[in-house]
C-alpha cells in the first residue's frame, strides 16, 4: 500500500501471504477494540493510518452502534492507480464501514471518491462528500495535519541566535562554513534524497562562489531496514554523498553532510533553528511535518523553507519557495533565491507561515476531527 498510494515511480508488489496477514492483523486489533469499548454505550473509535483500512467494517460488524472515523496519513491516488491493487473492493469496503474517513487536503479527498465510484456500487453526494453504501453513510473530509506550536515571546528577536548555534553546529561537525542547510527526512525512497543531493551538487556547479560556503547537513533516520530496497537506498545515498564529496571538498569544508540515526527532537532543534534555509524534496507526501517542524521552530523569523510541489504541506504554506523535486534545476534556483533573499522578504515570508502553523497546529487537527465524528452522531440521534 505505501508505494501504491505514493506516486513515486517505484513498483508494488501484491502476495497474497502479505494480504493475509493484513486481514490477520486487523481481525485481532479489532477484537482489542471491540474488547475495550464493552459496556460503552455509543463509542468513538478513531482510527490511524492505511495499515488498518479493514478495521473500520470490522468493529461496526460487532458493534453497529460505534461511531468510527478513521484518518489515512498518507495520499490517496488516483483510481487508476489504486486500481491495480488486487484487494481493492475489500480495502474500500473495510475503509467505508466508517462514519468519518479523513484525508490531509481536498484532492485526496476527491481520488477517494472517485475510486469509491469506479469500484463499488454505491450513491456518492458530491455536494456533502458522502457516501451511502447499503444503508450506511460515509463522510469523507480534509482534516491537514500538523505540529504543536511552541510558546514563545510575541518579539521575533526573543529566539535563539541563529549565528551562534550555526558556529557552534559547524564546531561540532568539524567543517569551516558560513552558510548551513538542513534536510531531516526518513531514508524512504519518497523523500527524494537522491534528488535532493543532486540538486545541490547542481548549485554547486552554477554557483561557485558558494563553495567553502555553504554546508548542506541531512539527518537521516533508517527505516524499514529489513526491506531489501530500503537498504539498497541507504547505501546509493551513502555514495552520492561521498562521490559529490570528492568533487567538491576542500581542507575543512564539504559541501554535504550524511547524519544517519535515530535523531531526538533535540537533537533536530538546533539544525532548524540554525538553517539558512531547510530542504523539503518529497516526491509524494500526504503532508511533509519536517516542513511545519522548521517553521515552528524559526521564532527569530529568519530562514527560508523550499519546499516540493508535491506535498500536501504546500497546500497551506504558499509562502515557501515551491520547487518540483524533479526539476534539479529549479532546486538549484531555489537555494540560491533562498541564500540570496533580503531579510525583510525572509521575515515577512516566515511569519506569514508561522501564522498558519500555530493556527492550524495538531490540538486543533484532533479537535476537529473528533467534533466532526460527534456531529456525526448527534445529526443521526436526532432523526
Amino acid at each position: 500500500l505505501w508505494p501504491l498510494c505514493h506516486i513515486a515511480h517505484t513498483r508494488p508488489s501484491f502476495e497474497i501471504e502479505d494480504w493475509e496477514q493484513n486481514q490477520a492483523v486487523n481481525a485481532k486489533f479489532a477484537a482489542a477494540t471491540v474488547e475495550e469499548i464493552e459496556g460503552v454505550s455509543n463509542p468513538c473509535v478513531l482510527v490511524h493510518d492505511y495499515h488498518f483500512a479493514l478495521l473500520p467494517q470490522l468493529i461496526k460488524a460487532k458493534r453497529p452502534d460505534a461511531k468510527v472515523a478513521i484518518f489515512w496519513h498518507i495520499p490517496w491516488p488516483n483510481p487508476e492507480a489504486f486500481g491495480i491493487c488486487p484487494w481493492q473492493k475489500e480495502l474500500l469496503k473495510g475503509l467505508l464501514g466508517a462514519d468519518l474517513v479523513g484525508f490531509h487536503i481536498q484532492f485526496h479527498c476527491n481520488n477517494f471518491l472517485e475510486t469509491v465510484d469506479r469500484a463499488l456500487e454505491s450513491r456518492i453526494d458530491r455536494e456533502t462528500f458522502a457516501i451511502n453504501r447499503m444503508g450506511h453513510t460515509t463522510w469523507v473530509k480534509p482534516f491537514p495535519i500538523s505540529v504543536a506550536f511552541p510558546v514563545t515571546s510575541p518579539e521575533p528577536s526573543a529566539g535563539p541566535d541563529s549565528e551562534r548555534l550555526k558556529a557552534e553546529l559547524f564546531k561540532r561537525l568539524r567543517v569551516r562554513a558560513t552558510h548551513l542547510g538542513v534536510g531531516v527526512d526518513r531514508l524512504d525512497y519518497t523523500k527524494g534524497l537522491l534528488e535532493r543531493f543532486r540538486a545541490l551538487e547542481r548549485f554547486m556547479d552554477n554557483y561557485p562562489s558558494y563553495r567553502g560556503k555553504l554546508t548542506f547537513v541531512e539527518l537521516g533516520a533508517p527505516t524499514r531496514t529489513r526491506i531489501q530496497e530500503y537498504r539498497d537506498l541507504a547505501g546509493a545515498l551513502e555514495a552520492e554523498v561521498e562521490r559529490i564529496n570528492r568533487r567538491f571538498s576542500d581542507g575543512e569544508w564539504r559541501p554535504l553532510i550524511f547524519l544517519q540515526g535515530q535523531h531526538t527532537h533535540d537533537d533536530i532543534r538546533p539544525f532548524y533553528q540554525a538553517a539558512d534555509f531547510c530542504l523539503v524534496t518529497s516526491l509524494h507526501d500526504g503532508m511533509n511535518l519536517v516542513a511545519k517542524e522548521y517553521v515552528a521552530a524559526r521564532e527569530d523569523e529568519k530562514g527560508a523553507l523550499i519546499l516540493s510541489c508535491f506535498t500536501g504541506a504546500a497546500r497551506e504554506l504558499e509562502q515557501a519557495l515551491l520547487v518540483n523535486p524533479y526539476d534539479l534545476e529549479q532546486v538549484s534556483e531555489a537555494i540560491h533565491t533562498a541564500l540570496e533573499m533580503s531579510p525583510t522578504d525572509a521575515r515577512s515570508r516566515m511569519a506569514g507561515m508561522r501564522r498558519q502553523v500555530k493556527e492550524a497546529n495538531v490540538y486543533r487537527w484532533a479537535g476537529n476531527v473528533l467534533s466532526e465524528l460527534c456531529q456525526i452522531r448527534s445529526s443521526r440521534a436526532t432523526r
